[in-house]
């Protein structure tokens, strides 16, 4: 795949707006892009065992009828009647998920290898969070076309200040941000994105003007706004635990006062964590919960940014893209800003037990980009239901994390989440129980979406495969090394 020159210009750019934003209303009804077509075929899985998300329970020797792209019944094998001309599969041994969904991605102009993976991995729906409209015009027509792909709920450009990259909005006063979020509502994005940059007073704008279009507000913590009154002014999803060391500190006010606290902001978190005071954190976590305010970690973008070799797993992107990962791999990999990084992923899963105990609710999300290096649309989020349960959560957690929280979330448990009559056909079958053992979700033999049987060998044929990269195949000029880590550190805006 060719990279264009305008693509390996803002390359490293994007990469630091990404690592800054991991450090750093009303519902909505529908997801924007759906599938094109239904299908009209009647499927009968039967013997499978259904695992109830909502209970943990186990409900063994299950046939599921599905009519069209719905589930139209479930009941016990022997008291059903299967319906004349209905294809029939076979789920002895397996059980039944619903389908994942995948809260925080940035697809950017990869949807070519990035819609497979999704369905490969069973990931059958996604939350974008940011990315420019033609990208969004591009998945439209691939989808309209028939190409096979993830629900997807979207966002478009990023509100912001101070960052002059693509798809950010700078926004310099409130009558900008009022018409900067006017303009996600003209383009048919289903929420609004904030960014760690933007000041209180821009980010109130932002938020009122949403509530007028009832769109959701989710993303970063605004850098100067504490996190309680994100959660008043209504604030639907943070990302990324952004400013939660800060906020669950006794040393809050006094860092939020700190004229460099942006630019130096991983430094503060990191301090703020040595002075973490459960009475102020129990007080927060109380309001997360009562006010269904949703944190979304994304555990794995730390962790993929601080390995010094490339995943075997990025045989499925394409090997520009690699090459990219390895330069930063390279360039990074002594700088302190990289350390940092691995030290930040250790701090965030105590954060998560902590929230997770006292009913804060937790969905799954990987900021899975191409700029994101060993970042693997798909495959990412297995890793980050392993590194919830690796974090405090019960396998069961983790699984509604990626299923029936997603489907609260997004005000749609009538059609999504569970496994129930009634409900879109959007399934995965997995050779063996992840109430036992979460990574057994990576175990799966076939996908339905939306009512459409995709078997393992389907799934994998439609993934393209690439050569690895050998890392010692990329040369980095050693005299570019220390002004591209300066340029390009965690603490840059």
């Amino acid at each position: 795949m060719q990279i264009t020159a305008c693509r390996k210009n803002i390359t490293w750019l994007l990469v630091i707006v990404f690592m800054i934003g991991w450090l750093g209303n009303a519902g909505m009804s529908h997801a924007s892009l759906e599938p094109s077509t239904k299908n009209k075929q009647t499927l009968v899985v039967q013997h499978a065992t259904v695992v109830d998300v909502r209970s943990g329970e186990l409900i063994q020797d299950q046939t599921i009828i599905v009519t069209g792209n719905k589930i139209s019944y479930i009941g016990h094998d022997k008291d059903v009647t299967l319906p004349k001309h209905a294809k029939v599969r076979d789920a002895t041994g397996q059980y039944v998920i619903p389908g994942l969904w995948d809260m925080h991605v940035h697809m950017m102009n990869d949807y070519k290898h990035a819609f497979p993976l999704f369905l490969g991995h069973g990931v059958t729906g996604i939350r974008d969070l940011g990315t420019d409209m033609t990208h969004i015009h591009s998945w439209k027509k691939a989808i309209q076309n028939g190409t096979p792909a993830p629900r997807t709920v979207y966002t478009g450009a990023i509100l912001n200040q101070g960052a002059h990259v693509p798809f950010h909005f700078h926004l310099k006063t409130e009558q900008e941000a009022r018409k900067a979020v006017r303009s996600i509502v003209e383009k048919g994005g289903d929420f609004v994105k904030v960014y760690s940059g933007l000041p209180r007073s821009i980010y109130n704008a932002v938020i009122d003007e949403a509530r007028k279009y009832r769109l959701p507000v989710a993303g970063h913590l605004p850098v100067y706004v504490r996190a309680i009154d994100g959660v008043r002014m209504g604030q639907r999803s943070m990302e990324h635990l952004n400013g939660l060391f800060i906020a669950t500190s006794s040393m809050e006010a006094e860092l939020l006062k700190k004229p460099d606290l942006l630019k130096r902001y991983f430094e503060y978190e990191m301090i703020a964590n040595k002075h973490y005071d459960p009475q102020v954190a129990t007080k927060l976590f109380k309001t997360f919960a009562q006010n269904e305010v949703w944190q979304v970690p994304t555990l794995i973008t730390p962790q993929n940014m601080s390995k010094l070799e490339i995943d075997p797993r990025a045989k499925y992107v394409p090997p520009a893209i690699q090459k990219q990962w390895i330069t930063y791999m390279k360039t990074m990999k002594n700088t302190e800003e990289f350390k940092q990084s691995a030290e930040y992923a250790k701090m965030m899963g105590g954060l998560v037990e902590k929230m997770n105990d006292a009913g804060v609710p937790i969905m799954a999300g990987t900021d899975s980009a191409s700029l994101i290096p060993n970042s693997i649309f798909g495959s990412s989020l297995h890793d980050e239901l392993k590194l919830l349960v690796e974090s405090g959560l019960s396998p069961l957690q983790a699984l509604q994390s990626a299923t029936i929280n997603p489907a609260r979330y997004l005000e749609r448990v009538h059609e999504l989440g569970t496994v129930e009559e009634g409900m879109l056909a959007d399934l995965v079958l997995l050779e063996a129980n992840p109430l036992k053992d979460i990574q057994n979700t990576t175990r799966i033999s076939a996908v339905i979406f939306n009512g459409k049987l995709m078997e393992k060998k389907e799934l994998a044929k439609a993934i393209k495969t690439y050569d690895l990269v050998k890392m010692e195949d990329v040369k980095v000029d050693p005299k570019s090394v220390q002004s591209k880590s300066h340029q390009h550190g965690l603490h840059q805006h």
